[in-house]
Order: C-alpha cells, then sequence, then structure tokens
C-alpha cells in the first residue's frame, strides 16, 4: 500500500473511532441528548437540576436543594415530551424527626408527572411543575400525592 493511502487508510479509521466513541448509546439517548445540548431547539423542556443544569430524563433529581433531604432516585421515563414527561422510581425523604440533623431517611415508591414548560429566553423550555404519586407507602402526614414548583 503506498504512503498515501495508508495515510487516507488511517485517516479514515481514525475518524471512525470518534464518530462511534461520541455517539451515545441508543438513539432515544441521542434525542435525548440533543435535546438538552441544544438550547435553539425549544421543543424537548428540560428539568433544572440544583446547579442549574439542563437535563432530560434523569435518573435523580433533588426535590430539596437546600438541605438535600427530599430527592428522587432509579427514575425511569416512560415517555419525555413537548408537554409532559411521565416516570416511576423512589423518593428518598428524610422525616426530621426529632429534627433534620437526626431524623431518618425514608425510601417511597412513587410515579413522576413532569410537565407544564415555560418558555426561557435562548434556551429549551423547563418543565415547572413535578408530582409525585405515592404508590404504596407515603411520608407522615402527606396526601396520595404532592405537587411542586420548579423554578
Amino acid at each position: 500500500m503506498s504512503s498515501s493511502r495508508h495515510l487516507l487508510s488511517v485517516s479514515v479509521s481514525a475518524a471512525a473511532l470518534l464518530v462511534t466513541a461520541a455517539t451515545p448509546a441508543s438513539a432515544s439517548d441521542a434525542a435525548l441528548s440533543r435535546a438538552a445540548d441544544d438550547p435553539g431547539s425549544h421543543k424537548t423542556p428540560v428539568l433544572v437540576d440544583c446547579l442549574g443544569h439542563d437535563q432530560v430524563a434523569p435518573r435523580e433529581y433533588m426535590l430539596a436543594c437546600g438541605d438535600g433531604n427530599n430527592d428522587l432516585r432509579g427514575l425511569r421515563w416512560a415517555d419525555w415530551t413537548a408537554r409532559a414527561a411521565h416516570g416511576v422510581g423512589k423518593q428518598v425523604a428524610n422525616d426530621c424527626v426529632p429534627d433534620c440533623a437526626r431524623g431518618r431517611f425514608h425510601t417511597f415508591r412513587v410515579s413522576v408527572k413532569v410537565y407544564r414548560p415555560v418558555h426561557r429566553s435562548g434556551k429549551a423550555p423547563h418543565f415547572s411543575r413535578l408530582t409525585v404519586v405515592y404508590l404504596d407507602e407515603r411520608p407522615a402526614g402527606s396526601g396520595p400525592s404532592q405537587t411542586y414548583s420548579l423554578s
């Protein structure tokens, strides 16, 4: 093989490796990644995490940013559309008895719905409401569901 052909072959192989390494594991992952990374898409709303980062279909989501006493874990999303997203997972919440420093964390199976997208200038819209529905047990004093306002 001539040196120019060999160089071309190596270049094409290197480019293929770069494309493969940068490609998400599945088509749905690729679509979700594009939606979160492309602020101009304005099609797929995001959840904004405690650090202000946009997230699409996160596995975890902190509900209590100030003290970390309430979060969602192991989230699996059935759908994620321009209007709403639905999933299931676990809520881990501190009972704060006798106070939050000495309280115990409890885990509850939940379904989750995020909805009411709000448009932001130059960024993807973000969901402004999150409702948790308890599937089994629920925190003491809580109703069958809780709705959180997200900003």
